[in-house]
Formats: structure tokens, sequence, C-alpha cells
């Protein structure tokens, strides 16, 4: 009678084993499938990701004129800081720094070659291909705004204005951005 009984409480630990191996398996499959919903929903939301649209060269033409201007964003993030430097026909000029405040709008600096801030703080709205800059009003209470429509990822179409009441805006350069192949 012992081999039945043998028998039988060793077929328990097996038994044991093959759910625990289950088990294990389960586990492995919902950390998994926990750890790739995550990077997915960190890709959906991250702020940075409509601000590479930047990175590359870029032939701008201002309206009203024939001058083909180079310009090349070099950018980076670092850390929380997202820059990018602005090199216009070869010669380094300012670096523009954004921070995220709330999902499509941040907070940004220019930097100038010197290392001086140029103005307030301004801010940045983005909402779908409609970019909005706004700066910081300067010692006369003047404010500045850049409005960037994109026409798709190799080409914005752009307005520069100012205002000294934020109500009617004076238009005074304009042109198209064509990224340069």
């Amino acid at each position: 009678m012992q081999t039945p009984e043998f028998a039988i409480v060793a077929r328990v630990p097996k038994a044991r084993c093959a759910i625990a191996r289950s088990l294990r398996a389960a586990a492995v499959v919902c950390i998994s499938l926990a750890v790739a919903s995550a990077i997915a929903g960190v890709a959906t939301v991250d702020p940075y990701v409509p601000l590479r649209l930047y990175e590359g060269a870029w032939n701008v033409m201002p309206k009203g004129t024939s001058t083909l201007v180079r310009l090349l964003d070099t950018c980076a993030r670092v850390g929380r800081f997202f820059a990018c430097q602005q090199t216009v026909n070869g010669k380094p000029g300012a670096l523009l720094i954004f921070i995220p405040a709330s999902p499509g709008r941040y907070h940004t600096q220019v930097v100038q070659a010197d290392g001086a801030a140029l103005g307030q703080p301004g801010s940045l709205s983005i909402s779908g291909d409609h970019w909005v800059y706004l700066s910081g009003p300067d010692s006369k209470g003047i404010r500045y705004r850049t409005t960037n429509e994109f026409e798709g990822p190799d080409r914005i179409r752009y307005a520069v204005a100012h205002s000294s009441d934020g109500k009617r805006w004076i238009v005074t350069l304009a042109g198209v951005e064509k990224r340069a192949h």
C-alpha cells in the first residue's frame, strides 16, 4: 500500500509546481503588459514631441524680399528643459528655451549669443498646427507675437507682430520656412 500513497504524494508536488509555473508565467505576462501600457502612455503625452519639428535646416523666405535666409535649428532636451540653438546664415543667433507648463503650453526664454536673456520670459501655445509665441512686455510695454502655421512637417507660414495693448497687432514680418533637404 505504500506504493500508491507514495505515488499520490509524489504527484502533488508536481501539480503544485505546474500551478506555480503557470502563475509565474501569468505574472510575467501581466507585468509585461503593464510596462508596455505605461511606455505607450508616456509616449502619447510627451510634451517635447511637437518641439522636435524644429530640428534641422530651414530655408526662410521673408515676404516682400528675394533674400533667402538659411536657418539651422540644433535642438536637445536637457532634463526638463528643451532648447534650440538657431544659427542664421552660418552665425550662431540665439538659444530658445522651452519648459512645459501644461498640455500644449510652454514657458519660453530667448538667450542671445552673448548670453543675455532677450526680454521677459514668454509663452508658446500649441493647438494642432497653429503655434503662437507671445513675449513678455518690454520696457515700453510692447509685446511681440509670432504665429506659426505648420503646413505639414516641412513647411511653416509665419507672421511676427507687435502690440502695445494686446488687442491691436501690427504685422512687421511674415514669410515661409521650408525644410532644406
